[in-house]
C-alpha cells in the first residue's frame, strides 16, 4: 500500500497554522469540537461570536458553546477583548511568496509554514493593545490629574512604587478599556490583601476581565469581589474532595463553578460525586462533560446522591429488561418452542348434571333389626 504525502504545490492557496496541542488532543476531540478549533484559526485575523463560527462549522451553537469552553480550558483559545484587529489580507505578503507567485512557482511547505507562522504571529499582537510608552505616560500625567491620583492611590494600596512598566499596565486599563480609577484601585486593593500586591500581571489580566464583563461601578465590584471571596474559600475544599491539580480555577472553569453551587445549589458531595463519573466515563476531568452531567441532574430536580444512585438502578434494570426481551425475541428457538394457543372447546359434559346424578347414585345403607 503507497503511503500518503501533502502536494506542495496546494500551498499556493494559503495556509494557517495549528498548535500542536491541537493535534496530540485528536484522539480524544470530537467531530464538533475539531471542527471549532479549524474554523477559528482559519479565521484568526478578526474577532468572532459564537454564532458565526456554529455557522462557518456547520454545528449548533450549543455544541459550539461547549467547544469553546474545551478549547479555552486547555489554553488554546481566549475571549478577546473586542480590540479592532486589522485584515492580514491587506497586508504586503513576505518577498519569497511574491517572487513565487510572479514565477508560477509554488511555495515549498517550509516557506509556507514560515509564512503562515508569520501571520499568526501578527494576528496574536494585534489582539493586545500597545503599552504606552515612557513619553506618553509622562505626557497624561502632565494633562491629567486623575492619572497622577490613580498612580499615586495604587503604589499607598499596593505598599510599593510602581515603575515604568506598572505605570503602563494602570494606564491602559483606564484609558484603552475605560476603567474607572476607583475600580482599579479596588482591584489594587483585592491583590494586595491575597498576596498579589508585586504581581501587577494579575492586576492587569483581573482588569481586563471585569472591562470586558461590564464590571466597571463600585455596587459591581463589591457584588464580584464578594464572589471572589467565596470562591477562594469554596475552591481549596472542592480540589480537596476530587483531586483537581490547579490551586485556582481558570475563567472558564470559575464561570461554570459559579453557576453550580450560585444557581443550581449543588453540595460538594454532589460536585464530587459528578467529577467521579467524569472520570470514569472520559478518563480526565472534563468541565465541559461534568457540566453536561450536573445540568442533566439539576433538570431532573436531583440533589443527593441517593437519587443519582436510584435512576441509574432504575435505568439498568429497564436496559437489562429491554435486553432480555430482545434476546428473546431474536432467540432461534424462542418460535419453535413456542406452542399456539389452542381454541376452547366445548366441554363434553355438564359438570352440574353429573354431581346431581352421583348424589343419587350414592347407595343407602339399611339399619341392622
Amino acid at each position: 500500500m503507497s503511503d500518503y504525502m501533502i502536494r506542495p504545490q496546494i500551498f499556493a492557496d494559503g495556509v494557517f497554522c495549528l498548535p500542536v496541542a491541537v493535534a496530540d488532543r485528536l484522539p480524544l476531540t470530537k467531530e464538533a469540537v475539531l471542527k471549532i478549533v479549524l474554523y477559528v484559526f482559519r479565521n484568526a485575523d478578526r474577532p468572532l461570536d459564537v454564532k458565526e463560527i456554529a455557522k462557518g462549522a456547520g454545528v449548533s451553537e450549543t455544541d459550539a458553546e461547549d467547544a469553546l469552553l474545551y478549547w479555552e480550558e486547555k489554553g488554546l483559545l481566549c475571549r478577546s477583548e473586542n480590540a479592532a484587529l486589522p485584515s492580514l489580507s491587506a497586508e504586503a505578503a513576505p518577498e519569497k511568496k511574491e517572487e513565487a507567485q510572479e514565477n508560477g512557482a509554488p511555495l515549498s511547505p517550509a516557506e509556507a509554514a514560515g509564512d503562515a507562522a508569520e501571520h499568526a504571529r501578527r494576528a496574536a499582537a494585534a489582539m493586545k493593545p500597545a503599552k504606552p510608552s515612557y513619553d506618553m505616560i509622562c505626557k497624561r500625567m502632565a494633562e491629567s490629574a486623575a492619572v497622577r491620583a490613580l498612580f499615586s492611590e495604587a503604589q499607598m494600596k499596593l505598599g510599593r512604587t510602581i515603575g515604568t512598566a506598572d505605570q503602563a499596565s494602570l494606564l491602559t486599563l483606564h484609558d484603552y478599556y475605560g476603567m474607572p480609577a476607583e475600580i482599579i484601585l479596588a482591584i489594587c486593593e483585592y491583590a494586595r490583601q491575597h498576596g498579589k500586591a508585586a504581581n501587577m500581571n494579575y492586576i492587569y489580566t483581573v482588569g481586563v476581565d471585569w472591562s470586558r464583563r461590564g464590571i466597571d461601578t463600585i455596587e459591581a465590584a463589591d457584588a464580584e469581589l464578594r464572589r471572589l471571596e467565596e470562591l477562594n474559600t469554596e475552591w481549596p475544599q472542592f480540589r480537596q474532595m476530587t483531586g483537581i491539580p490547579n490551586a485556582r480555577p481558570t475563567p472558564a472553569q470559575e464561570r461554570r463553578f459559579s453557576v453550580w453551587r450560585k444557581e443550581w445549589h449543588f453540595s460538594f458531595v454532589m460536585l464530587a460525586l459528578a467529577y467521579d463519573m467524569t472520570v470514569k466515563q472520559t478518563g480526565q476531568g472534563s468541565f465541559q462533560y461534568m457540566n453536561k452531567v450536573l445540568s442533566q441532574w439539576h433538570k431532573q430536580g436531583f440533589t443527593e446522591p441517593g437519587q443519582v444512585e436510584a435512576a441509574e438502578k432504575a435505568f439498568r434494570e429497564a436496559k437489562d429488561a429491554a435486553a432480555a426481551e430482545r434476546a428473546k425475541a431474536s432467540s432461534p428457538y424462542a418460535a419453535r418452542n413456542q406452542k399456539p394457543a389452542e381454541p376452547d372447546r366445548p366441554a363434553s359434559y355438564d359438570i352440574k348434571k353429573a354431581m346431581e346424578d352421583s348424589r343419587r347414585s350414592v347407595p343407602k345403607l339399611k339399619k341392622k333389626s
